[in-house]
């Protein structure tokens, strides 16, 4: 009995493994497909924030790339820029969305509390849409791994769509 259910655990944990191959396989050829696009259309939205010290600001950049009116990647920075000559710009915040019909397929989140800085990646679906859709992804904070990037990621579609909108009236 105890071999019975062994084997069945092994077979399962085989099935789980040999399934996720495949869907990475198909989102890094579609995430390929779109970098090999070269008619892409850019939209770049960028704001300075101040920050508590008086000599550093927060630089934050987004730059929408589509095609035919449809977002298909997302580029997300967050620099530091210091007045002073010791830190001329220093990035804090490095995350690319790609996306297909709408659907949030992968992020790359580059780390940059790790030295080098290491970039983490995320392979994301309809189930992920659907938590974002009822709300339990709200508030995530960074670390709640995959909430975070869903809640930011469907927030970048959201605000590519309103640009849009604006842009047609």
């Amino acid at each position: 009995m105890n071999k019975t259910i062994f084997f069945l655990v092994l077979i399962n944990f085989f099935t789980v493994g040999h399934s996720q191959i495949p869907v990475k396989k198909k989102i890094d050829s579609l995430v390929s497909v779109i970098e090999s696009k070269k008619t892409l259309s850019l939209n770049s939205v960028a704001d300075t924030f101040a920050t508590q010290h008086s000599n550093l600001l927060s630089i934050e950049n987004v730059k929408f790339y589509s095609l035919k009116n449809k977002l298909v990647k997302v580029s997300f920075t967050t620099n530091y820029f210091r007045k002073d000559s010791t830190v001329a710009n220093m990035a804090t915040g490095f995350e690319i969305f790609y996306f297909n019909d709408d659907l949030l397929i992968k992020v790359i989140s580059r780390d940059f509390d790790q030295s080098p800085p290491k970039n983490i990646e995320f392979y994301l679906n309809e189930k992920d849409r659907q938590k974002y859709l009822s709300k339990q992804t709200m508030n995530a904070s960074r670390y709640d791994g995959v909430n975070y990037f869903v809640e930011i990621g469907y927030g970048l579609l959201d605000e590519f769509r309103s640009l849009n909108h604006k842009k047609a009236q």
